[in-house]
C-alpha cells in the first residue's frame, strides 16, 4: 500500500511539474513550440529584420489561447488565425510612421 501512495504521490508531482495552462505553459511546451518555429524559420525570411518580431507574436499568441503546445498543433485553423493576426501586426505596424512634431 506505501508503494501505490508513493508512486501515485510521485506521479502527482510530475503532472504538477509538466502542466500547462492557457498564458502559463510548461517549458516543455515552450521548447515544442520553439522547435517547430525552427523549421519553418526560412519561409520567413521575407520579413526581414521583422522575423523575429512575427515569431515572438505567434508564439504569445498560441501560449495565450491554447491549454498546451498539443492542443494549439491539433488546431490548424485556430493556428492560421494566429499566424495572420501577427502577421497584420507585424506588417502595418512597419507602414505605420510617427505624427510630425
Amino acid at each position: 500500500m506505501k508503494k501505490l501512495i508513493l508512486f501515485v504521490a510521485s506521479a502527482a508531482l510530475v503532472v504538477s511539474c509538466n502542466s500547462s495552462k492557457k498564458g502559463a505553459w510548461s517549458d516543455e511546451d515552450k521548447k515544442k513550440a520553439n522547435d517547430e518555429m525552427k523549421k519553418v524559420s526560412g519561409s520567413l525570411d521575407m520579413l526581414g529584420d521583422k522575423k523575429q518580431v512575427f515569431i515572438d507574436c505567434y508564439l504569445e499568441k498560441i501560449e495565450d489561447n491554447y491549454d498546451n503546445f498539443d492542443a494549439a498543433n491539433k488546431d490548424e485553423k485556430g493556428c492560421e488565425k494566429q499566424a495572420t493576426d501577427c502577421m497584420q501586426e507585424v506588417i502595418l505596424g512597419g507602414l505605420s510612421t510617427p505624427a510630425a512634431e
